[in-house]
């Protein structure tokens, strides 16, 4: 037992309690001796342990209740927005989520429709938001108002309230662009906008001179227009946003072009003359004209002459410059070959060397007319009585046919006169053969006279109409002989003469003729046969038929064609052309043309040697439709 538990049961304060004494202040009272039963003191000790308990319990719900806020909080604002959310500065608390869209969807409604107009010199593009490749997606918006305060563990909500009670949330929308498809429509709109760049130009045609000046392009700068267009999207609102562009410069100045006119106005100062002995042909400015081009070259336009013109130029003059062959004519008869007129010295045209002199020529100015000798070799005859054997002519080649039933008599009379130049040529192993050369000038000096010929897109008057009559059959006669043909030009429009005899051994039909124009357009072929070839033409008046045989050693070949095929036919034109003619008196209608209708002709020439084929040329024809044409008198 406790020494403090011990006391004396009679001691002065006992005593004087017992005398009926007050007590002594001072003194202590005695202490009262616990019962020696101990089952009090464990009831004390249950009491605390119940207090104790109940403080831990108050204490765990006080450090409980702000973990269990957030919940409770979501509980009183289910499916809406916390206090403390805003959108953009505009408080949500207590919205849900449709209100939510709603709002924004009302808010930025004319911004949904019209985000942005594009402008530029006047004009104005309205694309939609999905056109830029832009999206707004408001619902999205309003889900992030409604989640704020609702992400992760206790902890975490815990702490997005306090954020939100102390400083609040503004949630601003955001603009999703898709700069690809934004660029892709601004590239879209760049035809509308974007102009290359003029150069000064000049073009030369029928010795006028004619410029062009410069003017500046246009370029669309996509990227800086499209960073502008991201710019107003971010503000939400609509916005016009002008188009950037800049500006191309010429590459040819208008400087360039004044200079190249002056030039080129120089060189066509005056006319051109080349001349062989005592003939002269002049090329006048008109023609001269045609020779040059206009190059742009480091800032500068360049007045040059065409080579390729003056080289088809060249061809068309020695056409006329070239006496053709200067052997003598032969006839084939009886099986034999005999001169029937000597060989007199010809003229060809050294083409090569003519052109450069003539490409100097126009490039050197003068206010006069220009003069050129021009080269040409001489030409011998090498054929005479004695060589006649060793030419390995002895049999009929290939002939070709055609008729001019009922042909005007100024046909008639050009058709032997080309007819006369083409009998009894020689033609040598290995040449090119031109009809144009052989025929030379198709003037009155050559018997020629004038007559109705297709030139462009009509009939009308022309020295030697009818001559292609002879250049078809020349041609048949080539064509039969298997020889390669180099220059061949068909038709524009439909002759009915050239049906008659038109596929040879094949009988009557089209596709195979031959126009020509002297100086223009051609008609060549190889003499492959390795022996001289005797051209021999005849000229039935009565049978009103044209014969061209080819006499010489008939190769071991044999031909044949496939076809015609027609394609592509069309009717003729119904409505009539009228063509006016001041040499004729007013009033006065003569039909000139008669309608045709046009096709396409297709004739295949398979050669054949040893029992295969060796060899195989396709010959087109593309016949116009021609209307009825008529001549009308404005005299």
């Amino acid at each position: 037992m406790p020494i403090d538990d011990y006391y004396q049961e009679y001691g002065p304060i006992q005593r004087r309690r017992a005398a009926g004494q007050p007590p002594d202040p001072d003194e202590r009272p005695p202490r009262e001796e616990p019962p020696e039963d101990r089952p009090p003191r464990r009831r004390v000790r249950s009491t605390a342990r119940r207090s104790g308990a109940l403080w831990l319990v108050l204490l765990a719900l006080v450090l409980a209740a702000p973990l269990v806020l957030p919940y409770a909080l979501n509980l009183l604002y289910r499916d809406e927005a916390l206090p403390g959310v805003s959108v953009q500065g505009h408080p949500v608390a207590g919205m849900s989520g449709e209100a939510i869209s709603a709002s924004l969807d009302e808010r930025y409604g004319a911004f949904l429709r019209q985000p942005v107009a594009l402008v530029y010199a006047g004009q104005t593009w309205r694309p939609a938001l999905a056109e830029l490749g832009a999206r707004l997606d408001t619902q999205t918006v309003a889900q992030a108002a409604i989640f704020a305060g609702r992400h992760g563990d206790p902890i975490t909500r815990l702490r997005e309230l306090y954020t939100l009670w102390r400083e609040g949330l503004d949630i601003a929308p955001r603009v999703v662009v898709d700069q690809r498809a934004l660029q892709l429509y601004l590239l879209g709109l760049s035809p509308h906008i974007e102009q290359p760049a003029q150069d000064a130009a000049l073009s030369i045609a029928a010795a006028r001179v004619v410029g062009t000046p410069s003017a500046p392009g246009v370029q669309v700068l996509v990227d800086a227009t499209a960073n502008d267009v991201l710019l107003a999207l971010r503000t939400m609102r609509p916005r016009e946003v002008p188009i950037r562009t800049r500006a191309l410069d010429p590459a040819v100045a208008d400087g360039a072009l004044v200079a190249a006119q002056a030039r080129a106005g120089e060189l066509l100062a005056s006319p051109l003359e080349m001349r062989r002995g005592d003939q002269a042909w002049v090329w006048e400015p008109e023609r001269l004209a045609e020779l040059l081009a206009v190059v742009p070259f480091e800032g500068r336009l360049e007045v040059r002459v065409d080579g390729e013109r003056l080289s088809r130029a060249v061809e068309g003059l020695a056409q006329l410059v070239d006496t053709g062959t200067a052997e003598p004519r032969l006839r084939f008869d009886g099986g034999k070959v005999r001169i029937v007129e000597e060989g007199r010295p010809g003229w060809r045209l050294v083409q090569e060397e003519a052109a450069q002199q003539i490409a100097s020529l126009l490039l050197s100015p003068s206010p006069t007319t220009r003069t050129l000798d021009l080269p040409v070799d001489r030409l011998e005859p090498r054929i005479t009585a004695a060589s006649l054997p060793a030419l390995g002519i002895k049999e009929l080649v290939a002939e070709g046919k055609s008729s001019f039933v009922g042909s005007a008599e100024y046909r008639v009379t050009n058709i032997k006169a080309g007819a006369r130049r083409m009998d009894g040529v020689l033609i040598a192993p290995g040449e090119e053969f031109s009809f144009n050369r052989q025929l030379g000038e198709v003037d009155a000096a050559n018997g020629f006279v004038e007559g109705y010929a297709i030139i462009g897109n009509r009939t009308q008057l022309e020295w030697g109409g009818g001559v292609c009559q002879v250049s078809t059959t020349v041609f048949r006669g080539a064509f039969w002989a298997g020889l390669p043909v180099t220059e061949r030009h068909a038709h524009a429009f439909y002759i009915s003469w050239y049906d008659r005899f038109g596929l040879g051994p094949a009988g009557d039909g089209q596709g195979l003729d031959a126009a020509i124009y002297t100086g223009v357009a051609d008609l060549k072929f190889v003499n492959d046969t390795g022996s001289w070839l005797l051209m021999q033409a005849e000229v039935d008046e009565a049978a009103q038929v044209l014969s061209v045989r080819l006499y010489g050693t008939r190769p071991a070949r044999e031909v044949r064609i496939e076809g015609p095929v027609v394609s592509n036919e069309a009717r003729a034109p119904s409505q009539p052309v009228y063509v006016d003619d001041p040499s004729l008196p007013s009033g006065t209608v003569r039909q000139s043309d008669v309608a045709r209708g046009g096709r396409d002709i297709t004739i295949d020439r398979v050669i054949v040697q040893g029992g295969g084929e060796t060899g195989r040329d396709t010959f087109h024809t593309r016949f116009r439709a021609w209307p009825n044409i008529f001549v009308r008198g404005t005299g």
